[in-house]
């Protein structure tokens, strides 16, 4: 049986142009490393910010939290809470491999919308790169760098300096 306008209905479905993310990203198709062969494996926990050893630019936060955990396709997972300084809330998470791979960031004063696009990359057992893109420029390049020990994470970009601890406990 012969289904009227079907070769057309392909051949306009074929001419959408292509909006993946990996279109608006620019990514080259490629083999994925899972995360856990690329991630220090003493990154992953929970990490609370140490405020009396970071340097802000600006105004300091009442409070951050930082998480690392692996998803289920083998990517790093990064979710962040903020206090600031008036006391206002904020939180965000991404999801990507460490080999330099666009990812989409939520955050949450862009509600469900994607509000960035990172890359992270490996660059030695303790340093980790982060770039992160806004509007398709990049806004942010940063470094998570660990102490020997795995006690104590430093997240560095532009003139902030944030120090985290492993939080081990909560409180």
């Amino acid at each position: 049986m012969r289904v009227p306008g079907l070769f057309l209905s392909a051949a306009v479905l074929l001419s959408v142009p292509n909006t993946s993310l990996a279109a608006q990203t620019n990514a080259a198709p490629h083999q994925y490393r899972d995360a856990r062969e690329q991630v220090p494996p003493a990154l992953i926990g929970p990490w609370k910010v140490d405020l009396d050893a970071s340097h802000y630019a600006g105004t300091k936060p009442q409070r951050a939290i930082r998480t690392f955990q692996y998803t289920a396709e083998g990517k790093v997972l990064v979710t962040f809470a903020t206090v600031n300084a008036n006391g206002a809330y904020s939180t965000g998470h991404w999801a990507a491999q460490a080999d330099g791979t666009p990812a989409i960031e939520y955050h949450s004063a862009a509600g469900a919308i994607a509000y960035n696009v990172v890359k992270l990359t490996k660059v030695d057992e303790k340093t980790l790169n982060l770039t992160v893109l806004r509007h398709g420029k990049v806004d942010l390049e940063a470094v998570y760098k660990l102490s020997d020990d795995g006690q104590t994470l430093t997240y560095s970009y532009g003139d902030n300096r944030i120090v985290y601890r492993r939080w081990d406990k909560l409180d």
